[in-house]
């Protein structure tokens, strides 16, 4: 190993040290031994690391390199070193998920109270679409990365206030405070074991209830009921209340020409699935006269009554409501967006499959309860000063 020379390196903008470079003449190889005293990787403290990282979750990598970092904290990179950092870092924490590790404070949650004084946790799974890059630029078929999570959401609201004060008070109460997302391309075992991780996190076994709510999705409620098994002793599948408000109007548009005569026939199915469930609405549409109607109209229907008496046993929607569950998958609906569209899904992006699921683990940490993010830097943080 031989000494070549010293070369500077600024940190943060601010600090600048110059520390010996050595090359091996044998591997062609260059070492600058103090980086790992010092902790350092890519000419980056921890620090550096995370900033450059939180950037790059955020914002796209070019951005952030060219703007974001400079005018924010000082620091200087390239765009290609944004995305190197932000997808390491997002594949080591894939990795440590997958490996089943726990980031953040795992104090069991004070979960809400039902009307009938039960305790109640919620869970939710969905998927969205994420367009895909392949080799050398080429394109590839898009994929669908999975996003599940645990959430303890307030009670559902059943009094208008008129008050402007009472609104916003009611609002600030309400918004969503404990959550834990995973997400990324995974098989439905794989995303079901990494959200079950989360659950025994957040307490979901000192719930009385847990309410699973998802769409019609296929596979949805089998994975679901292996994510809770053992950990909790009642759980209701609800069948998100909108979706099923979704496939009536699809319907609709098929049968009913007139609008005004449509959205009528609309309002009084949601009103009788509200009030009497899911079974009542099958047997109301069932026994249709559809005589003249057209062909499309009338497959619309066979797949409305199809969907519909595959899923009867989630649509007591009377009951939930009396109960003060939440009948929508809102939660989840929101989190296909602010965890992974609203990154992975800009204009013109396309994504590796490997580099989806890295920022979008890294999304799903930052999206979940705040001290999630911090715990994972600590960890990192501790691991470079036992190293050193």
């Amino acid at each position: 190993m031989n000494y070549r020379k010293c070369h500077p390196l600024t940190l943060l903008g601010s600090v600048v040290y110059e520390r010996a470079y050595y090359h091996c003449a044998m591997c062609s190889t260059g070492h600058c031994l103090t980086d790992a005293e010092f902790g350092l990787q890519h000419k980056q403290t921890s620090a550096a690391r995370e900033i450059i990282t939180l950037a790059g979750t955020l914002e796209p990598f070019a951005e952030t390199g060219d703007t974001l970092l400079p005018r924010l904290s000082g620091i200087s990179v390239s765009a290609s070193t944004v995305r190197r950092t932000t997808e390491e870092v997002g594949a080591d924490v894939a990795n440590r998920r997958a490996a089943g590790e726990i980031f953040g404070n795992e104090a069991p949650w004070k979960w809400h109270v039902d009307a009938q004084g039960q305790k109640v946790g919620y869970v939710s799974l969905d998927a969205t679409g994420v367009l895909q890059q392949g080799p050398d630029g080429a394109k590839a078929e898009g994929r669908m990365p999975w996003v599940g999570a645990v959430f303890n959401p307030a009670p559902p609201c059943r009094r208008k206030k008129k008050q402007k004060k009472q609104q916003k008070k009611r609002r600030r109460d309400r918004q969503l405070k404990q959550v834990r997302y995973v997400s990324g391309l995974m098989s439905l075992p794989e995303v079901g074991t990494q959200l079950r991780n989360e659950c025994l996190a957040a307490g979901i076994g000192q719930a009385d209830v847990v309410i699973a709510v998802t769409d019609g999705g296929k596979g949805l409620e089998d994975c679901l009921m292996q994510t809770l098994a053992g950990m909790v002793t009642q759980v209701v599948f609800i069948l998100d209340f909108f979706h099923v408000v979704e496939h009536l109007r699809e319907f609709a548009k098929f049968w009913i020409a007139d609008e005004a005569e449509r959205r009528a026939q609309i309002k009084a199915w949601r009103g009788m699935l509200k009030r009497q469930g899911g079974r009542k609405v099958f047997e109301a549409l069932k026994a249709l006269d559809l005589s003249g109607a057209t062909a499309q109209a009338i497959e619309q229907h066979r797949s409305l009554l199809g969907y519909l008496e595959n899923n009867l046993h989630r649509t007591d929607y009377h009951t939930y409501l009396a109960n003060g569950w939440h009948i929508g998958s809102g939660v989840i609906e929101a989190a296909c967006k602010t965890v992974v569209a609203r990154r992975l899904k800009c204009s013109g992006m396309r994504w590796s499959e490997r580099h989806t699921t890295s920022v979008c683990q890294l999304r799903a940490v930052y999206r979940s309860s705040p001290n999630i993010w911090a715990d994972y830097w600590q960890r990192i943080s501790r691991k470079t000063c036992l190293q050193s």
